[in-house]
C-alpha cells in the first residue's frame, strides 16, 4: 500500500514538473523577458490569468 502511493506521489510530481518545465520553455520561445505582451498572452491563454 505505502509503495503503491509513493509510485503515484511520484508520478504526479513528475507530471507537474514536466508541465512546469514546458511552461518555462514557451516562455523563454515567446522571449517574455523583454517582451511583456507575451508574458501577458501566455498568461491569458494557457493559465487562464492565473499566475
Amino acid at each position: 500500500m505505502e509503495s503503491q502511493v509513493r509510485q503515484n506521489y511520484h508520478t504526479d510530481c513528475e507530471a507537474a514538473i514536466k508541465k512546469l518545465g514546458d511552461h518555462i520553455t514557451n516562455l523563454t520561445r515567446m522571449d517574455a523577458h523583454n517582451n511583456k505582451m507575451a508574458e501577458y498572452l501566455f498568461d491569458k491563454h494557457t493559465l487562464d490569468g492565473k499566475s
